[in-house]
């Protein structure tokens, strides 16, 4: 019996007239996570992915990649099965009969209706099989165990257990954003969020090194890797921030310290974006979670750019963030210490309403802000990040 594993997509097979262009895209991204790994072909076959396996290949590593394939709903390694019922039966049973469970059922799904039987009969038949080999009953909800049965296009072929995949939109089909990420919790999440949606996804991190220590950068770093199993090439701009805070530190007041910080570092994102032919902005904002985060403070930094500012994030809460940082297994890298560029000499009683006017006024008192942003630019640091390289 050939071994191969079925892919299925969900939201793919709603695109109608665009179906095609998400085919492709989710074909190259299978390919590039699991470039390296021996395997056979993989073609598009009604409705499905079949990825073809060899004598060497590393099944439970190219499980593994594909569980982090935004696109896929879900796979599974499975045999190819005759379309002789008789044979098909014992094909099942030969798979199952060392298998430790209690209880079972079958479950076919055919489309294919020039196969002589039903998908009830065939479930009977090869339950009947099991049943009177193993004397184990069948049990429709929550078996211990359920063989999948698919029978399409003069094909069969059956399987014993379901991956759950990424669903969402293949990686690079919705075009390109950049993302203010830091080392923390959030920025993360909302990057992730955006790259399951078919985003690929530009990191621009700011630090305040020398003035603060380089945590920040190297867990920034760290995270990014985690990301990029899900988008295979990642580009990172490690932006000092630092002149222009020493520039806001010496002018304007310190109640909009964090205000004036941050319309600089969108600025520079824009910028940054507009380059690298981005269509939008992301952040890891939620509504009234930090001072800079009310919605007045959010409309006085947002006013700075034109691109749109997409926030995953706005109506999360912190504990809902948290548990999402969890499965995608960034949250423990977010929660190592680091200094933060927005907490350098940050105020005690930041402006937690910032009317326009005052913000405006208080940008105004600084000297060649627009000179300033074209240095950090220029001095920014480049990193380029791959997968499987950045696998850990």
């Amino acid at each position: 019996m050939e071994k191969v594993i079925l892919i299925h997509y969900s939201e793919i097979a709603l695109k109608k007239g665009n179906r095609k262009y998400f085919e492709q895209k989710l074909n190259q991204n299978i390919l590039k996570a699991t470039n390296g790994l021996p395997k056979g072909n993989l073609k598009i076959d009604y409705g499905r992915f079949v990825l073809s396996l060899v004598k060497d290949s590393p099944v439970e590593k190219i499980v593994e990649r594909l569980k982090k394939i935004m696109g896929i709903a879900y796979f599974s390694v499975a045999f190819s099965g005759s379309k002789d019922i008789e044979v098909l039966r014992e094909q099942v049973f030969e798979k199952v009969q060392n298998l430790e469970f209690e209880n079972f059922c079958i479950q076919t799904r055919r489309t294919d209706k020039s196969f002589p039987l039903t998908s009830l009969q065939v479930n009977q038949a090869v339950g009947e099989k099991i049943h009177l080999g193993l004397k184990k009953p069948v049990k429709i909800k929550n078996p211990d165990l359920k063989c999948n049965i698919e029978i399409y296009n003069n094909q069969v072929f059956f399987y014993l257990k379901r991956h759950e995949g990424q669903r969402g939109l293949p990686v690079g089909s919705s075009g390109r954003v950049v993302s203010l990420l830091s080392s923390g919790i959030d920025s993360p999440v909302s990057s992730y969020k955006m790259i399951k949606r078919g985003c690929r996804v530009i990191f621009v991190h700011f630090h305040s090194f020398p003035m603060t220590n380089k945590s920040s950068y190297h867990n920034t770093v760290k995270l990014a890797q985690k990301l990029t199993q899900y988008q295979y090439n990642s580009k990172i701009y490690m932006v000092p921030l630092i002149k222009i805070q020493e520039e806001i530190i010496l002018r304007a007041p310190i109640k909009f310290r964090i205000i004036l910080y941050r319309r600089m570092m969108y600025r520079i994102a824009e910028s940054i974006a507009l380059n690298e032919k981005a269509k939008a902005l992301i952040t890891g904002e939620s509504v009234g979670q930090v001072a800079s985060q009310t919605l007045e403070n959010i409309a006085a930094i947002s006013e700075v750019v034109s691109l749109p500012i997409l926030r995953p994030l706005i109506g999360y809460d912190k504990e809902e963030i948290i548990n999402e940082a969890k499965k995608i297994n960034t949250f423990k890298t977010s929660i190592e210490p680091y200094d933060d560029c927005c907490s350098y000499l940050v105020p005690e009683n930041p402006e937690t309403k910032a009317k326009p006017h005052e913000v405006h006024n208080a940008e105004e008192k600084l000297e060649s802000w627009e000179e300033l942003i074209k240095q950090a630019i220029k001095e920014s640091e480049v990193l380029k990040i791959s997968f499987p390289d950045s696998e850990h």
